[in-house]
């Protein structure tokens, strides 16, 4: 049997890292609804285009970052901890400033040529200071997540929504209220950001001169983590630009508007997904790769179980939330509403059983995979948009998440196969 102990903590850890992403995804929701409720499609659509590059940028940094980091974490002392975080502080804080002053260049020189208007211009730089403020704050939450910290994070989330939320409105009193949201969005980051690293010194103090040239250690692993999260995105949150170059910014606020009940469904599995890298990597030493493939399945198949609970709900309470809740009514809604309940089910499958490929160090062939579905998402999308509209993005996400949850399960069974295709010795 499982230590009892043992099995406390990780349900504790487990509970407090679904508060905390409930928390972010609370404030998600509640700032997407203000801004349907409060503004034209485009602007709430402008923001959604903006916040889907944060999450592009700071998914870049923490797989690049995070799955080496945590693999030398877990072999270190107290001492050599300390020196891998105050390396990685250190050249992180070196290089996000150059990224974000060559953005800023690249978006001044593309407003002086005429390719784009004040407007555009004027949100592209509140958006390059929101990344900046972002990746500052994911930093953060990134080391303490690792050192399995979730009440410390899930205080600063607190927070950070509340100041998104309410800045949310208040920016829907003005004439931009997009730019505004966004530039309050860099305020409750930065803030955060502050917070968290007085958090993280008071639990385990950096060595700021520690690991030197520690970043370009770990490109050999980083880039490939980082190749796949690029990819990844592409085919997960690239659809919204597919979406503006085939269609308009109107059809963007469609997808939004019906994606953002599934906040709960993403909030489950995020959740949980912030801790079980480390704790997988404890399961895979202890028990293998069997053990580790089956408890990954099981937790997969139970959040799918309370995601149908909480989609059923959904739909049939579609005609109120859309009519009371957010006072607009999209084109092909009842189908957008089921597309993204099954593409959802499945990334709850897809974020679990990640995990095993990825203990393993297995980058390169979750890369190609990756790619592999990235490129049938959008030549899916773009076919299928031509022909039937919006819808059509969706049911390019769909075929990418069907094939990367079936790859998935394959390099599962190939990693049991590797280690000889017999039941753990250990108790499950």
């Amino acid at each position: 049997m499982i230590n009892r102990n043992s099995q406390g903590l990780f349900v504790r850890l487990l509970g407090s890292a679904v508060i905390v992403q409930a928390l972010l995804s609370a404030g998600s929701l509640g700032v997407g609804l203000i801004l349907i409720r409060n503004t034209t499609n485009a602007q709430y659509g402008s923001y959604v285009l903006v916040l889907n590059a944060l999450l592009l940028v700071t998914a870049l940094q923490n797989n690049f970052i995070q799955v080496p980091m945590v693999h030398r974490m877990t072999r270190l002392d107290a001492l050599g901890r300390a020196d891998l975080i105050g390396g990685l502080m250190r050249e992180q804080r070196q290089l996000v400033p150059i990224f974000g002053a060559a953005s800023v260049a690249v978006t001044l020189a593309l407003w002086l040529c005429g390719a784009l208007s004040v407007h555009t211009t004027v949100l592209v730089l509140a958006a390059v200071a929101a990344a900046l403020a972002t990746l500052y704050r994911e930093f953060f939450r990134m080391v303490l997540l690792a050192y399995r910290r979730p009440l410390e994070v899930m205080q600063v989330d607190l927070l950070y929504v509340v100041m998104l939320v309410c800045g949310a409105f208040l920016a829907t009193l003005t004439p931009a209220p997009a730019v505004v949201t966004v530039l309050i969005l860099c305020a409750a980051a930065a803030t955060a950001g502050i917070l968290l690293s007085k958090s993280l010194w008071r639990h385990q103090p950096w060595n700021i001169h520690g690991a030197r040239g520690i970043l370009l250690q770990m490109v050999p692993v980083g880039t490939w983590t980082l190749a796949g999260a690029a990819i990844h995105w592409t085919f997960s949150q690239g659809y919204n630009y597919l979406i503006v170059g085939t269609l308009d910014v109107n059809a963007v606020a469609a997808a939004a508007a019906t994606r953002i009940f599934m906040m709960p469904v993403n909030m489950l599995s995020t959740g949980i997904g912030s801790l079980m890298l480390p704790t997988a990597t404890g399961w895979l030493l202890t028990h293998g790769a069997r053990t580790v493939f089956k408890r990954l399945s099981l937790l997969a198949a139970a959040l799918a179980g309370f995601a149908v609970c909480y989609l059923g709900v959904v739909w049939v309470c579609r005609d109120w939330i859309f009519t009371s809740m957010l006072h607009k009514q999209f084109e092909q809604r009842d189908l957008l509403l089921q597309l993204w309940s099954v593409i959802f089910v499945l990334m709850i499958f897809r974020d679990q059983l990640l995990f095993l490929p990825l203990t393993r160090t297995r980058y390169r062939p979750l890369t190609a995979l990756t790619f592999c579905s990235a490129v049938l998402s959008l030549a899916v999308s773009y076919a299928s948009m031509v022909r039937i509209g919006v819808v059509g993005a969706l049911v390019g996400v769909l075929a990418g998440e069907i094939l990367s949850v079936v790859g998935l399960v394959v390099f599962g069974f190939i990693e049991i196969h590797r280690d000889g295709a017999a039941p753990s010795t250990q108790p499950s």
